[in-house]
């Protein structure tokens, strides 16, 4: 073998060293457009669900709003509840006061009644007498 043969084979060598040091370099630049190419896909479905945080945000500051509002209202309406609640008490305790009143003046009233009932009972037959004395002074008068 001539020294020329040497050099063919070391060029061999240095062309399938070259070869496959190019389809790593073609296999990492795939590798690579791959990773950026799911890099975007994530970044634009980041920037959308930022999109959506930011109108959840609003939505949510929104309802805080309303809800401190309600709150506001809610203690107005408790203070006039508890005000209320102190006048109704006064009012049931002078109610109790009237009640049992009430109940002696319907044990009076009753008794009233049963003493006009035998009044009545009496003045009718007065009243029967006073007419037959009158019919009867009447009648020896003509």
């Amino acid at each position: 073998m001539g020294s020329g043969e040497w050099g063919n084979g070391g060029d061999e060598e240095a062309e399938i060293s070259n070869f496959s040091e190019q389809e790593k370099q073609i296999f990492v630049i795939k590798s690579f457009k791959g990773a950026t190419s799911k890099l975007k896909g994530s970044t634009s479905k980041l920037k959308g669900s930022t999109s959506k945080l930011k109108g959840a945000t609003s939505k949510l500051k929104g309802a805080t709003s309303k809800l401190k509002g309600a709150t506001s209202k809610l203690k107005g309406a408790t203070s006039k509840f508890k005000s209320a609640t102190s006048r109704l008490k006064g009012s049931t305790s002078r109610l109790k006061g009237l009640t049992s009143r009430l109940r002696g003046a319907t044990s009076r009233l009753k008794g009233l009644t049963s003493r006009l009932r035998g009044a009545t009972s009496r003045l009718k037959g007065s009243t029967v007498i006073f007419q037959k004395l009158f019919a009867s002074l009447l009648a020896s008068a003509f």
